[in-house]
């Protein structure tokens, strides 16, 4: 299984849910939020940082796109 398989299997079980990750890339930069968007396809993930409020605010929190194939770890965090 190839790593990009890896993170579409990890990060496909809490598309679209509440459930917080941390994406930990290459270069040791890692970025938090929830997955709002999973594209097999081109092997991106959208991850909304402050997914969890209304709907005016998850409009104002900041929205990271995500090439997989730069993703080094996850990071699942349990619900609180």
């Amino acid at each position: 299984m190839a790593d990009v398989d890896v993170w579409v299997y990890a990060l496909s079980s809490v598309e679209g849910k509440q459930q917080r990750v941390t994406v930990h890339l290459y270069g040791g930069q890692s970025l938090k939020g929830v997955v709002v968007e999973l594209d097999r396809a081109r092997n991106t993930a959208v991850l909304d940082e402050f997914a969890h409020g209304s709907a005016s605010t998850r409009h104002e929190s900041p929205i990271h796109t995500i090439l997989l194939t730069a993703v080094q770890a996850v990071t699942i965090h349990k619900v609180e």
